[in-house]
């Protein structure tokens, strides 16, 4: 079952995840509201997953250079990656924030058309802010 914990969090909208599912027609490839919003949760998902796999990399680098830049004439100190471990793995950081930036967009918009086709409360419920 699909995770819509993501559209509460990025859209202030609750809905049921198993209202998503029974709207996915089965046996069609044709898209549909449902089947797109659930695309752009998978997705969303994905390159969040991807995020966080990078971020305990990060963090340990730039701990590294933390503790050299503090340390002190007589402290011992960790060897800083001289080949560029930041700069390695930057340009996909930037991509990764720049593809989550446009599916959360997608997933907004997406999330405006479900609730313009299922008003029903059991189904949306707006979160108040």
């Amino acid at each position: 079952m699909i995770d819509t914990q993501l559209v509460l969090k990025y859209c202030g909208v609750r809905i049921s995840a198993q209202a998503l599912m029974d709207a996915i027609p089965a046996g069609t490839d044709q898209p549909t509201v449902a089947s797109e919003l659930w695309h752009a949760l998978t997705a969303l998902a994905s390159t969040e997953a991807q995020i966080a796999q990078l971020v305990p990399t990060l963090r340990d680098a730039l701990r590294d250079v933390e503790q050299v830049l503090a340390a002190g004439p007589d402290d011992r100190i960790p060897v800083v990656d001289s080949t560029g471990a930041l700069q390695a793995r930057g340009p996909r950081l930037d991509a990764l924030i720049g593809r989550r930036a446009a599916q959360v967009e997608h997933l907004r918009a997406m999330t405006r058309l479900w609730e313009t086709r299922h008003p029903d409360p059991a189904t949306t419920t707006p979160v108040p802010r």
